[in-house]
Parts: C-alpha cells; structure tokens; sequence
C-alpha cells in the first residue's frame, strides 16, 4: 500500500500512519459517524528568578538579553569614586616606581661601564709598564750574554794562540830545559845514593 507524506511523517515520529481521532486502525474507512477532535495547546513558560540581595548601599544590575533590570536600593555612599581614586593613584604610584627603577638601573649600567674603562685603562697600563720593564730585562740579558760570548772568545783565541807558539819551538825548549835539570839531580843525587 502506498502512504501519503503525512503518513509517512507520522510514522517517522514512531506514531501511527493514521491518527486515532481520525479513525485509527479500528475504525472503518466508510463509517459515517461523527467524530470529535480535541486539540489541547500547551504553552510552557519559563520564569526566571532575577532577585538580587543588596545591602548596606550596593547596587544590582542583572540582565536577560536585550532587558537590563536595575536595582538599585541606595547610593554608593562614595564607595565607586573612593576604589576609581584609588585605582588612579595606584596606576600614577606604579608608573613612577617604574620610572626611578629604569632611572637606577641606568645609573647603574653607567657606572659599571666607566669602572670597567678605567680598570681597562689601568690594567692596559700597567700591562705595558710590563712589557717595557720585560723588554729592558731581555736587552740586559743580551748585554751580559754578548759580553760573556766576547770573553770567552778571547780566551779561547789566547789559548789557542799559547798553543801555536808552544808548538812553534817553545815546547822544545821546555822540555831541554826539563832534561838537563833532570841530569844535573841524578848527578847531585849519585854520590849520596
């Protein structure tokens, strides 16, 4: 059987295709009688509790879309303009607690830049007062050594110079005189032996 779309409406909300009061499934389609047909409108209206509790001079104000409800049962007694001036000052007492602490922390890098120059100027300094007193001890050091190296080259120039006449005729006269000497001892000596 073919049903209409109000039926099938019907039956997609889990109802019967046909209604009751229509003649439902009970009923005969070709009966005649009468039928009553009740209709019963709900009407469901949500109440919002929108009380408020102000005491001692406080003021309400609740709100429900586009309706605002004030209650406002008395003055603020200065209360408002007390906590805005307070907000105010606190705002002008922490902006100028900042100012004076970016005022110290300036001071402060200041002077930590022109300590350090003067200790680099200090120790660049003395740094150099080193190098100079470093660079006189090494041209002593080479004084004292070229002195040294001129001494011993004399000496061994000397020395070498005793050894060239020795060698050259002196040596023979040494040892002839050491030789004669030598027999003249036996001489003395041979009569006491």
């Amino acid at each position: 059987m073919i049903k209409r779309p109000e039926q099938l409406r019907l039956l997609a909300l889990g109802l019967p295709d046909t209604p009751l009061n229509i003649g439902g499934p009970e009923a005969k389609r070709n009966d005649n009688s009468s039928s009553s047909t009740n209709t019963t409108t709900n009407t469901t209206t949500n109440v919002t509790d929108r009380r408020m509790v102000n005491d001692g001079g406080g003021a309400g104000v609740s709100g429900d879309n586009n309706t605002t409800i004030n209650n406002v049962t008395s003055t603020d007694l200065g209360a408002i303009a007390g906590a805005m001036d307070l907000g105010k000052t606190s705002l002008q007492l922490g902006a100028a607690d900042m100012n004076e602490a970016v005022g110290l922390a300036g001071q402060t890098f200041d002077k930590a830049v022109t300590s350090n120059e003067d200790m680099f100027k200090i120790n660049a300094g003395n740094m150099m007062d080193g190098f100079n007193a470093l660079l006189d001890a090494s041209k002593n050091v080479m004084d004292t050594a070229k002195a040294v190296n001129q001494t011993a080259t004399q000496d061994v120039a000397a020395a070498y110079q005793s050894a060239q006449e020795m060698s050259s005729g002196s040596k023979f006269l040494v040892a002839g005189g050491l030789l004669i000497v030598g027999i003249v001892a036996l001489q003395a000596n041979r009569g006491k032996l």
